[in-house]
């Protein structure tokens, strides 16, 4: 298995998986990402396009370092993925399409349902931040063993982001700058 390491810090980066050697990848190449924290690791991007997750990725951190991703005041404290889970569970619950997806301008990549995990990165002030953030599982679906079912007023009292990471804007532009070397390779697999 071949990767790219994506370093927030000493302790925490972005893994991305990939099938074969980075000189190799090629648009519709399956990949896998996540997100390290102290030596445990959550899945953000579960075996799909290449293409997609880089795209995605590299059109995110131009406009962070941009600014352009500037996030609401009442947002900051508890992070985009309170809010989320609090749409998408309204939207299950009264179907209302008038309501607003809080993460609408700012989301990365989502898993699966049984997952559950949203990667969001957005701007405060000068910053730039990375989100990974728990998703509600049971809006849906129940699971197989009802030991595993919560409420959602039960997940929401104990909600906790996974991690609001800063990220250097030194580390997003080498992000940046790895994005657009992989979509280059990409233009220049795919002409093979």
């Amino acid at each position: 298995m071949h990767l790219i390491d994506l370093e927030i810090s000493k302790i925490q980066s972005i893994r991305i998986y990939l099938p074969c050697k980075k000189e190799d990848i090629k648009p519709f190449d399956i990949v896998s990402i996540e997100y390290i924290k102290e030596q445990i690791e959550y899945d953000l991007y579960v075996d799909d396009f290449a293409t997609e997750a880089i795209t995605s990725l590299k059109n995110q951190l131009k406009k962070a370092l941009n600014f352009e991703l500037q996030i609401q005041n009442e947002y900051i404290n508890k992070g985009i993925g309170y809010y989320y889970n609090i749409y998408v569970n309204k939207l299950w619950t009264t179907d209302a399409q008038s309501l607003v997806d809080p993460s609408r301008n700012f989301s990365l990549w989502s898993t699966p349902t049984h997952i559950g995990i949203e990667t969001i990165i957005y701007n405060v002030q000068n910053k730039i931040y990375i989100e990974i953030s728990p998703i509600y599982k049971w809006n849906c679906d129940y699971p197989d063993d009802e030991k595993e079912y919560e409420t959602f007023d039960d997940f929401l009292n104990n909600y906790r982001p996974i991690g609001i990471v800063a990220i250097d804007k030194s580390a997003a532009i080498k992000w940046l700058e790895t994005c657009n070397e992989i979509i280059e390779i990409f233009k220049a697999n795919d002409k093979k």
